[in-house]
């Protein structure tokens, strides 16, 4: 029987409940709960129109958050959502126990409809004072008074009388006590995730002593295993995996960050410093290899490496990941859901996510990473001790040889400044040709060839994408003939110009570049640039300025430097990229027309060989080291349109 819906006040303030909703009343817990019993309500069945995302407002009501929701209605005076303590006049009861289609909540078309425990549980709630919690994760862990229960024979620890006192809430008795072969395998498989061993089984079952459980917990928390079964929830919320994900979904090796948290669990690591130095271990002061470690579990998302990717798309996708993990793991909250819109059952605006993704969109990467399973960056050299001992020797040789060679640099510059009074400079022939040059090409014979001889490998030819021999086109260059560039072809100068980053060498070449042009590769040692991370080398045009960059994988393990001057266009002009072998942007040089250019440096942080893997050539049949090409080996990233000469290596 349904009783009449007027809401008539009781003495206590309540409205008339309806025979299933009073019955389910009695059944509710003796303190209602916001966060814990009221607001899983409210997410489920009222925030979709009724919660804090301002553009799907139905009504003008917003019930996740108290002024709104105790605010007097200003189109009805004396009209109130929700009247805290007083149920027989706050709206929301109304509606919700009416089966007026015309008015109740849910409304029908949202095919969402209440249970008659969750319509009693709203009606106390607000009985109770509609008390509002913030989010869970928000509040301060508190100490609760131990609650008093009536079964007190399975009372162990005070943990049972939390368990003991929710289940006579509910209603329900506890299990029958386990067997010691049962309560063991169980403890076993859920601290070490392996079933005992007879030897173990027989110990406890035959231990008679009161303490004879606890001892085998302790045994079990002292056991290399337990760290191994309690990494696993966290290896899930990490998102840990030994490949890249994406449909290339090749190999990577992050097991020793596995393996530090493993160690993390077996050590008992305080919460907080697991947490810190997983997020921000690198922003400690002298950060610890350690330290630095942990925050691998910054990198654990999927990562991309077809060729056809849009790089931006995929590296803000990165961001994205690490936003909605830490949100979710740390922080109990869901704010991937705020990426596209204001959250639909947090608090949480599309302002708050952007400005937490923020936080992780400060680093040097790419969304495009190497082909060839080079680590993407930025990544950590990890040592054994062995390797790190010799580190640690060479590193010594090193102070010792910088301290001689800036010994030896002051008195030979005395020397050199001796020399240079004496007008001596003056007997130097000018038109000798450099010592140690490998590669070079004038183009006056409308032909490929390296009058300096090369290194034994002149195997030199323009290419195409797609076509193995491309017909050289010539026109009127610096000095007779030069090779024009249509942007899509280069010259493949074979085996010249494969340098390591502690080898020093000087390209120099003649370009005259179109006065439309603004980027294009002048010429670079690699092998598809953004595929492979831009591993080698280049001289490039970058919005009419000069980049010459060196790199192992791009950005983070790179140098980079750029012209402040703009190259000239319509004109020929002598461009040289120079690099000495530190390993230091300072010690690359890039000159136009014999002056140096004023640079300045985006990244220099080269701590690896910028040799390329070795790749398949159908040309060169087999596995080739690419050299020296001019131009650029993507089609429309070269020079197009512009003509070289002169090229000298």
């Amino acid at each position: 029987m349904v009783f009449s819906l007027a809401l008539v006040l009781f003495s206590c303030g309540g409205p008339d409940l309806p025979e299933d909703v009073e019955l389910a009343y009695t059944k509710l817990p003796k303190k209602v709960d916001f966060n814990q019993h009221v607001k899983p309500i409210l997410s489920d069945k009222c925030f979709i129109c009724h919660g804090p995302d301002k553009a799907k407002i139905k009504g003008g009501l917003q019930l996740h958050d108290p002024e709104l929701a105790y605010a007097e209605s200003p189109n009805t005076p004396g009209l109130y959502s929700i009247d805290p303590g007083n149920p027989g006049n706050s709206e929301v009861v109304k509606r919700i126990l009416t089966d007026d289609p015309d008015i109740i909540m849910p409304a029908p078309a949202s095919h969402l409809t209440l249970t008659p425990y969750e319509k009693a549980m709203l009606v106390k709630w607000i009985e109770e004072g509609a008390e509002y919690k913030d989010h869970w994760a928000f509040l301060k862990p508190v100490k609760h008074e131990i609650p008093k229960v009536k079964q007190t024979d399975f009372v162990s620890s005070p943990i049972d009388n939390f368990v003991l006192a929710t289940l006579e809430e509910q209603g329900m008795s506890p299990s029958k006590r386990a067997d010691k072969e049962l309560l063991l395998r169980r403890a076993s498989i859920d601290l070490t995730g392996l079933p005992p061993t007879l030897e173990e089984m027989n110990s406890f079952v035959n231990d008679s002593s009161p303490n004879a459980f606890e001892k085998q917990i302790d045994r079990l928390l002292a056991s290399s295993h337990y760290g191994e079964q309690m990494t696993l929830d966290w290896m899930d919320v990490s998102r840990y995996a030994d490949t890249h994900g994406y449909s290339n979904d090749r190999y990577r090796d992050t097991s020793p960050w596995r393996d530090w948290v493993i160690k993390s669990f077996n050590k008992n690591m305080p919460y907080d410093e697991f947490i810190t130095w997983q997020l921000a271990g690198d922003l400690f002061k002298n950060a610890t290899k350690e330290q630095l470690l942990a925050t691998t579990f910054n990198r654990l998302h999927p990562q991309n490496l077809e060729g056809g990717i849009i790089d931006e798309e995929f590296r803000s996708e990165y961001v994205a990941d690490r936003t909605a993990t830490v949100s979710q793991g740390i922080l109990g909250l869901s704010y991937a859901c705020a990426k596209c819109h204001d959250h639909k059952y947090d608090p949480i605006s599309q302002k708050n996510y952007f400005e937490m993704y923020s936080f992780f969109n400060n680093v040097d990467e790419t969304g495009l990473i190497p082909w060839d399973l080079a680590t993407p960056v930025p990544a950590m050299m990890l040592p054994t001790k062995e390797q790190e001992g010799v580190l640690a020797y060479l590193e010594k040789i090193v102070e010792e040889s910088e301290e001689k060679l800036e010994t030896t640099a002051k008195t030979e510059n005395d020397k050199f400044e001796q020399w240079l009074s004496s007008n001596s400079f003056k007997n130097i022939p000018v038109k000798t040709r450099p010592k140690g040059l490998v590669a070079a090409i004038d183009f006056n014979n409308q032909k490929l060839v390296n009058k300096a001889g090369g290194n034994g490998k002149n195997h030199i030819l323009m290419r195409q994408q797609f076509v193995d021999n491309e017909k050289a086109v010539f026109k009127e260059g610096a000095t007779g003939k030069g090779l024009f560039m249509d942007g899509d072809t280069w010259l493949d100068l074979d085996k010249i110009g494969v340098y390591k980053r502690n080898e020093p060498f000087s390209i120099s070449i003649k370009v005259f570049i179109p006065k439309d042009l603004e980027e294009g590769v002048i010429f670079h040692k690699m092998q598809g640039p953004e595929l492979h991370s831009f591993r080698g080398y280049h001289l490039k045009i970058k919005e009419n300025r000069l980049e010459a960059l060196f790199a192992h994988v791009w950005p983070d393990n790179s140098m980079v430097v750029e012209s402040i001057k703009e190259i000239p266009k319509e004109k020929w002009v002598q461009v040289t990229l120079t690099y000495d072998g530190s390993s230091k942007a300072d010690g690359i040089g890039v000159y136009m027309d014999g002056e140096k250019l004023q640079t300045k440096t985006t990244f220099d942080n080269l701590y690896k060989d910028i040799v390329f893997n070795k790749m398949r050539d159908p040309i060169y049949k087999g596995t080739v080291e690419p050299g020296l090409r001019i131009g650029a080996i993507w089609r429309g990233k070269g020079i197009g349109n512009a003509i070289v000469d002169d090229l000298l290596v």
